[in-house]
């Protein structure tokens, strides 16, 4: 049972002691759980039978244990009656909604907890708890609505002789509880403890007195309708009131909370802080409401003056369509993150959740731990698909140098960005584009490699995001052009000097000397640099002609075209002997 320090925080709620027509008898209360109760003008045990208590047959126990004659009774006589035998209706909570990993069960036996089924009711002494990426939307039948957030551990607590003494009282003072009204079943109030985790609730107002109380291992909450969180952990409790006033104590002391405002009570002990301001919400303007993953890992989310740590919560925007309230949706909380900013005060990055239609509240963390109010944006995050190359194919060549690049288009890409990397020291070529195909410049010679990445645009002039890495690399060759082989010739030295043009100076190229023209008869095949060569002439039998070929061995792999070839005749030999 919740037991504040003293009786003013239920005082503010109005919640103290018994209404008219309960006796005030404190030594036999003490010594018994029964309702005493004072007899009404026209009370009469049969009556009472009828309106109150759980078995028709009960109006002769009644009879015997306050020891009475006969069914009439007279104002102002006390009765006793134990409160089993009240006929009271406790507050039914049902699970509406439920994301990622969650479990229920008995108290004290997690071996025997199941996971937790959507429309379930759970009852007295039941634990509820969900797991680092779960959540669990409940409601209780007097239209007030919890969220346990994840990592959380919630238990129902049953109600004991005093609630049953204040919800009978209730009943009592109805004016549906005179003689030709149907019988009233008082409704008990909810007593939830929250072991650990956090709790955020939207309570419906009560008129009949009735309230949610919500205990941890440091602090008490007793609330009659508001919009309010309190988290447990293990360094304490703390309550921030969105809209609404809420009590809040323990041992040491208690404080009303108004809205706007927070606390925080100490697992060591001590009395909770004096109402905090929350911090205002973020200003979420800049935002745009359609982002990819990639670009959420980029944003440099805004915070309030006074913030450290950002919380932000994802709320299934599918889930809202599917309410019968659609003013007041269900919440199905999908994921949580609280990113804490590095020693120089930068926000790591986002791991967002799956894409998907989201509401994103989004709060400060201040100094206390209090987090402050939200702020709330619709956002769709989108899954850009990955550009495919098509053409050229993959290790295909390009004779001319002029490829014209294209690939599939990306459903939510707002541009493109083309990478072509030669395999050598040369700079790589990077340009955006709005259409999935691109007329390449004239390419030097070599293999190169071109990847493709989805852009998302704020718009057509820019600036630009990669909506997701770049895709996978496709081989294009250009072929190194056919080299020019001059005319064989003679140097001052008697040697065989040969020359070639059109190709790059100290490129690397493949020369061969043959006896026949099909080259099939081969005296030299070796790879020389540069553009020049000169050879000792071949031995005397070797009258000619000759046949000189020679041809470029690219830098990245690959043969380039042969040349023309050129003939060595015999005179030429003969000249270099003599």
């Amino acid at each position: 049972m919740l037991r504040l320090p003293t009786p003013s925080l239920l005082a503010l709620h109005g919640l103290c002691g018994l209404i008219a027509g309960l006796a005030s008898a404190t030594a036999v209360q003490a010594a018994t759980p029964d309702l005493l109760y004072t007899v009404r003008p026209g009370d009469s045990v049969w009556s009472l039978t009828q309106r109150h208590l759980n078995d028709p047959a009960r109006w002769l126990d009644l009879r015997r244990l306050n020891r009475l004659q006969g069914d009439r009774l007279r104002p102002g006589q006390v009765l006793r009656i134990p409160v089993p035998w009240l006929r009271l209706h406790s507050r039914q909570v049902r699970l509406l909604a439920l994301s990622g990993q969650v479990r229920t069960g008995p108290a004290g036996s997690p071996g025997q907890w199941t996971a937790a089924r959507e429309g379930m009711t759970l009852g007295p002494e039941q634990v509820l708890s969900t797991g680092a990426d779960g959540s669990a939307t409940l409601q209780v039948d007097d239209g007030s609505v919890l969220l346990l957030r994840p990592d959380s551990e919630l238990q129902l607590r049953p109600v004991d002789a005093e609630r049953a003494r204040q919800a009978l009282s209730r009943s009592l003072d109805s004016p549906a509880s005179g003689l030709a009204a149907p019988p009233a079943t008082p409704q008990i109030g909810l007593r939830l403890e929250l072991l650990r985790g956090g709790l955020e609730s939207r309570v419906a107002p009560q008129r009949d007195g009735t309230r949610l109380e919500v205990i941890t291992p440091s602090a008490a909450t007793v609330v009659r309708g508001t919009e309010f969180r309190i988290r447990a952990t293990d360094q304490g409790s703390l309550a921030e009131v969105v809209q609404g006033e809420i009590g809040f104590g323990n041992a040491a002391g208690e404080i009303a909370l108004g809205r706007a405002t927070g606390s925080v009570a100490a697992a060591a002990g001590g009395a909770p802080l004096p109402a905090q301001p929350l911090l205002p919400a973020p200003d979420l303007a800049a935002l745009p409401s359609r982002l990819s993953v990639t670009r959420l890992r980029q944003i440099d989310w805004p915070r309030p003056s006074g913030a450290g740590p950002l919380q932000l919560q994802w709320l299934d925007r599918s889930a809202d369509a599917a309410s019968p309230e659609p003013a007041a949706p269900v919440p199905r909380l999908v994921a949580e993150h609280r990113l804490m900013p590095d020693a120089s005060g930068r926000l790591p990055q986002l791991q967002p959740p799956p894409p998907g239609a989201y509401r994103l509240r989004v709060r400060g963390v201040d100094r206390h731990g209090l987090e402050g109010l939200s702020a709330e944006r619709e956002v769709e995050i989108i899954a850009v698909e990955p550009p495919r190359p098509l053409l050229p194919p993959d290790e295909g060549w390009m004779p001319s140098g002029l490829p014209l690049l294209q690939w599939s288009a990306s459903a939510g890409a707002d541009r493109y960005r083309l990478r072509i990397e030669a395999q050598d020291d040369r700079p790589a070529i990077e340009v955006e584009v709005d259409r999935p195909q691109w007329q390449a410049p004239r390419l030097p010679p070599g293999r190169h490699l071109w990847r493709i990445a989805a852009l998302e645009c704020a718009s057509r002039a820019g600036p630009c995001w990669p909506a997701g890495d770049f895709g996978p690399a496709r081989a294009l060759n250009v072929p190194w052009p056919a080299p020019e082989l001059l005319e064989p010739q003679l140097d001052g030295h008697g040697r065989l000097l040969l020359q070639w043009r059109g190709i790059e100076p100290e490129a690397l190229v493949q020369l061969q000397i043959a006896t026949d023209e099909d080259f099939r008869e081969v005296l030299l095949d070796e790879p020389r640099h540069g553009d020049q060569v000169r050879l000792p002439l071949p031995p005397p039998d070797l009258a000619g002609p000759l046949h000189v070929r020679v041809r470029p061995l690219p830098a990245g792999g690959g043969l380039g075209p042969w040349s023309g070839t050129r003939l060595v005749h015999g005179p030429m030999l003969r000249a270099g002997r003599d």
